[in-house]
């Protein structure tokens, strides 16, 4: 499920849930045939209990997807995207949102 910078998710502690972004606007405005080269991801927060899982660029290397697992109930993390692109010089993009933890 792609998400916007910025956005709040409320997820169950037991879920595992797909969520990534959608960078395919972005790569287009650097030029044609820019896709997205490598794909980190990291998560801050209250505790480290709130981890990733099964992380990946997908369509063409426009989108990037991790699985988000567990997590503290009442505990708000943020979940962090870095994408560096196939382009000459690379471009380095950025991209957060916060997860925070509920039972559902």
């Amino acid at each position: 499920m792609s998400r916007k910078p910025g956005d709040l998710i409320v997820k169950d502690p037991s879920a595992v849930e797909p969520y990534g972004f959608d960078y395919t606007t972005w790569l287009a405005e650097l030029g044609s045939g820019v896709t997205i080269q490598t794909s980190t991801w990291s998560v801050s927060g209250p505790d480290a209990l709130l981890t990733l899982s099964n992380t990946s660029v997908l369509t063409g290397s426009l989108k990037t997807q991790a699985y988000i697992n567990a997590g503290t109930v009442g505990f708000r993390y943020t979940v962090t995207n870095r994408v560096v692109t196939n382009s000459t010089p690379a471009v380095t993009d950025e991209r957060s949102f916060s997860v925070l933890v509920q039972d559902r």
